[in-house]
C-alpha cells in the first residue's frame, strides 16, 4: 500500500492539471472557474440567495457577489428582491445565461471527455465512487457544498 501523502501529491497534481484546463477552456468564455460553478447552480425560475450560494460554493459572499455582478454585466443572471425577505435578493438566471451554460458546460465537458476516455466504464464506475467517498469524508458538516 502506498503512503497517504502519495494519493494527496497525486490528487493535487491532477487538481492542478484540471484547473489549468479549466483556465483555458473557461477563459474562452470571458469566465474562471467560480463564475462557471455558480453557473451551474442557478436556474431561470427559482434563484438562489447570494448567501445560500456563498455557503454552497464555499466561497466568501464578497466573491460571489463580485461574481454575481460579472455575470450581470454579460446579461446572463439577474437579480431580483426575495420574496420572504425584503432585504435580500435572488440571482436567477436569464434566458441568455441558460443558453450560454448550455454552450460553455458542452465545451467544457468535450475538453475533458479525452481524460476520461482513458479508462473503461468499470474503471470510471469505481473512480466516481472513490472520488465521491473521498468528497463525503471532506465535507463533513458543510453537506450543502457543491464540490462540482
Amino acid at each position: 500500500m502506498r503512503h497517504p501523502h502519495r494519493h494527496y501529491q497525486l490528487i493535487q497534481q491532477l487538481y492542478v492539471l484540471i484547473d489549468d484546463q479549466d483556465r483555458r477552456i473557461l477563459g474562452e468564455f470571458g469566465l474562471n472557474a467560480s463564475q462557471y460553478r455558480l453557473l451551474m447552480l442557478l436556474n431561470p425560475t427559482d434563484g438562489q440567495r447570494l448567501t445560500t450560494l456563498s455557503s454552497r460554493l464555499l466561497l466568501s459572499k464578497s466573491t460571489v457577489t463580485r461574481a454575481v455582478d460579472q455575470l450581470e454585466q454579460f446579461g446572463w443572471v439577474r437579480r431580483v428582491a426575495d420574496p420572504t425577505d425584503r432585504r435580500a435578493q435572488r440571482v436567477l438566471l436569464t434566458p441568455a445565461g441558460d443558453r450560454q451554460r448550455e454552450t460553455i458546460s458542452e465545451a467544457h465537458w468535450q475538453a475533458h471527455q479525452k481524460w476520461f476516455d482513458t479508462l473503461t466504464k468499470q474503471e470510471q464506475r469505481e473512480v466516481e465512487a472513490l472520488l465521491a467517498k473521498l468528497c463525503t469524508g471532506l465535507l463533513g458538516s458543510s453537506e450543502d457544498a457543491v464540490v462540482s
